[in-house]
């Protein structure tokens, strides 16, 4: 069996990379942080546009159809490049679920126009926060396992602290009523939430491999006593060891996807080793940066600081690699366990 990716899974992930590496730049999510701003201003439409906000959504709808196998790899590119946007919120959650609602349970011209990103969406499903909820049109919103879609302008948002500028977090203040409830497909809402943490797994090993070759490329430039520092055993040991970590992840995360796709029996345990894998590679790669550039590594003004934040949230985000091999643990004792949650 040939288990590579296709030509058209590649493609489409390249181009997308080639779009985050335009629009998504260190100089842009500087200005977006100073600006107080939750998003780059044209890189949503520039993505959507390229029919990646809806491409988890049927034809119907005006989406692409797509599955968590040909999203994997652009998630990858998103970590690359730290993308800000809530694509997770959006692809993985609210476009599955709010295509898979009983009919006319949600304004048919609503859900198209969230599927094609003209108009935004966030979540707090499976997160205790909303990213980027103030530039948000509709929430989604969870309240006694009831799900409901409400607009932004009917809830009260407060800003959180959070390790890393690029990623406003809002905790939401509101009242579910008889409007805005949503009759969702329990499986639909599991397999989303799944969905997201593998796609999290993903960003997370996006993020890692930058850090990587950006400290290779580093320690080759970087001279200490007339030599390069890269030259220096312990420092390719340390750089070895995070190869490894990526490597041992990247596989588990492109397997938990497939079977996200084929609806595989063992899709919840694959997610959670997805990212219990990932979320250990990016530490490991964060802590191996961070060392191998010293103290300049620390200094906000040097990009390696976008990254590193990063790292450190997303390994955190839907779970870390505890929560998720206490989930695998529990799994081999055939326990039942809340993987979609973490």
């Amino acid at each position: 069996m040939d288990f590579r990716f296709t030509e058209t899974q590649r493609l489409f992930a390249g181009a997308v990379g080639e779009l985050l590496n335009k629009e998504c730049t260190p100089a842009t999510l500087r200005a977006m942080t100073e600006g107080s701003h939750s998003s780059i201003q044209t890189l949503g439409g520039s993505l959507s546009n390229m029919g990646v906000i809806g491409m988890t959504g049927p034809e119907g709808y005006g989406g692409l159809g797509m599955s968590d196998l040909d999203l994997v790899l652009i998630m990858e590119e998103m970590g690359r490049v730290a993308c800000p946007e809530t694509v997770i919120e959006q692809t993985c959650i609210g476009v599955p679920i709010l295509c898979n609602v009983v009919e006319g349970a949600v304004d048919e011209e609503l859900i198209k126009s969230l599927v094609s990103g003209e108009q935004r969406l966030s979540t707090t499903l499976g997160s205790a926060y909303a990213l980027a909820a103030d530039s948000a049109d509709y929430l989604l919103l969870e309240n006694n396992s009831e799900i409901s879609l409400v607009p932004s302008s009917e809830v009260e948002m407060v800003l959180q602290e959070s390790v890393d500028e690029t990623r406003r977090l809002f905790s939401i203040q509101w009242e579910p009523t008889k409007h805005t409830l949503v009759e969702a497909d329990p499986n639909i809402v599991r397999k989303s939430l799944l969905s997201a943490v593998t796609a999290t797994a993903a960003q997370s090993l996006g993020v890692a491999i930058h850090l990587l070759e950006t400290t290779i490329s580093y320690v080759k430039e970087r001279e200490q006593f007339g030599k390069p520092v890269g030259a220096n055993q312990a420092i390719k040991h340390h750089l070895a060891d995070t190869g490894k970590a990526i490597e041992f992840a990247r596989p588990m995360v492109h397997r938990a996807a497939w079977a996200l796709s084929v609806s595989d029996p063992e899709e919840q345990v694959a997610v959670s080793m997805s990212k219990y894998l990932a979320s250990k590679a990016v530490n490991h790669a964060c802590r191996t940066a961070l060392q191998c550039h010293g103290a300049i590594g620390y200094t906000m003004e040097y990009d390696l600081q976008i990254w590193l934040k990063r790292g450190w949230a997303l390994a955190a985000t839907r779970g870390d690699a505890i929560a998720h091999i206490d989930v695998i643990g529990q799994n081999i004792l055939n326990e039942e366990h809340d993987l979609a949650n973490g």
